[in-house]
């Protein structure tokens, strides 16, 4: 038997770990006797037994990059073909949410210690991408995870003196930071992800704060919904994606795959008891989504926090206009369409009826959407516009963006009149 500890913060959680060829999770004594204990995800009830079988492995795969980054990665810290369980054993000392994970006998330092990150040296981690030097590896003083499909890296950002920091060690990070993709034909992206993050905050969707810097190079700053700083100290809180939420692996986040649906993240949240305001938001997300052309709204893009009290909905993340790119094709369909153009009334009148809302009221909600965000882009982009010194790529992107949002609005304002 091989096996990890798992820490919350400074609390032993439990064990990841291998045996007979099965990954098994079982929790530490003193964490189900804390007082405090909360689950590692709903499926994982809190008892004494170990937990065995696929949906561990699932779990722990969901906390690590996906596709082309992941690879990237492997290749950069030399473990090709290595199983997650290696992986996570390797990069899991700062991990999404509250979790890190270690060899036994390696224990949480109890020391949290940054140092400070030039805005030159991030500006050379960018262009070191180029020869295959994925960003989350840069910092040798930390090892960390992130999912997604897009390099990025964990830091710690005080916006009010401008000033970055690697963390060192285990020390956790507070913000993540993402450059341009290095994939064509989605560049310039950094500038788009921040204006529609700051697109949902004006309209009052729960976001974290963002920030945008020129190193030279544009780089989109967010503050991370899993921490909170208290007298200068970082804590971690529990999350869990959609993905983990629904015991699928990251390779399941698309609907046209055939598991995940609106439907059916819906009936996870429900189970859950996550109070009506947060049901109300998952909407508001999902009508978001179609009015700014984020195709690409997929089931690890939700969250939800756990703590010893319950669940409640994480602020939304990932937020940027992907039909701008040419990929009309959504990524959780709304009743049984997944183009924009087949999108109509009779859409979001199948919304309702899978997930369980009242048509009317939604209607009337995605109306009044409709016209907020056309007029807060407005805002959004003119601010954007006199604070930074955008490249000419960038200023054509948001003259498409905004085509498209127009586009979008018009859509939705048409397809709710007289209803």
């Amino acid at each position: 038997m091989i096996r990890l500890r798992v820490w919350a913060n400074e609390l032993p959680m439990g064990w990841f770990g291998h045996e007979a060829g099965q990954y098994f999770f079982q929790y530490h004594e003193d964490w189900l006797n804390s007082g405090h204990a909360y689950v590692l995800a709903p499926q994982f009830v809190l008892r004494p037994e170990p937990h065995w079988g696929e949906s561990v492995k699932i779990f722990f795969a969901n906390l690590l990059p996906e596709g082309a980054a992941l690879e990237e990665i492997l290749s950069a810290i030399r473990m090709r073909d290595a199983n997650p369980f290696e992986v996570i054993g390797q990069l899991g000392e700062e991990l999404p949410g509250v979790l890190s994970v270690r060899a036994q006998g390696k224990l949480p330092s109890g020391r949290q210690q940054y140092s400070l990150l030039t805005k030159e040296t991030l500006s050379q981690r960018i262009k070191d991408r180029d020869q295959q030097k994925p960003l989350l590896t840069s910092n040798d003083q930390s090892s960390m995870s992130l999912p997604g499909a897009q390099d990025k890296l964990g830091l710690r950002y005080d916006g009010r003196r401008d000033r970055l920091y690697d963390s060192v060690a285990s020390t956790p990070t507070t913000h993540i930071v993402k450059p341009d993709t290095r994939l064509m034909k989605f560049q310039p992206s950094a500038i788009n992800e921040y204006l529609c993050m700051r697109l949902a905050a004006a309209i009052k969707l729960p976001v974290p704060p963002v920030h945008l810097i020129q190193v030279p190079e544009t780089v989109y700053i967010v503050q991370r919904y899993d921490r909170i700083v208290s007298s200068d100290t970082v804590k971690c809180l529990h999350q869990v994606d959609g993905c983990q939420l629904l015991d699928l692996g990251p390779d399941w986040k698309y609907e046209r795959q055939g598991l995940v649906s609106l439907k059916r993240i819906v009936e996870a949240l429900r189970d859950l008891q996550l109070p009506a305001k947060d049901l109300m938001n998952f909407q508001r997300w999902v009508m978001f989504n179609y009015l700014i052309g984020n195709s690409d709204a997929h089931a690890k893009n939700i969250s939800v926090l756990i703590d010893e009290t319950g669940y409640a909905l994480a602020p939304f993340y990932d937020l940027l206009c992907v039909q701008v790119y040419g990929d009309d094709r959504l990524a959780l369909y709304i009743g049984d369409e997944d183009q924009y153009t087949s999108i109509g009334a009779h859409s979001w009148e199948a919304f309702c009826e899978d997930c369980g809302f009242s048509v009317k009221p939604t209607l009337r909600l995605f109306r009044k959407m409709a016209n907020d965000v056309a007029k807060a882009w407005v805002s959004v982009t003119a601010q954007a516009t006199a604070d930074f010194a955008l490249t000419p790529s960038e200023l054509a992107l948001i003259h498409s963006i905004t085509q498209i949002i127009e586009a979008n609005c018009f859509a939705a304002v048409s397809m709710t009149a007289k209803r």
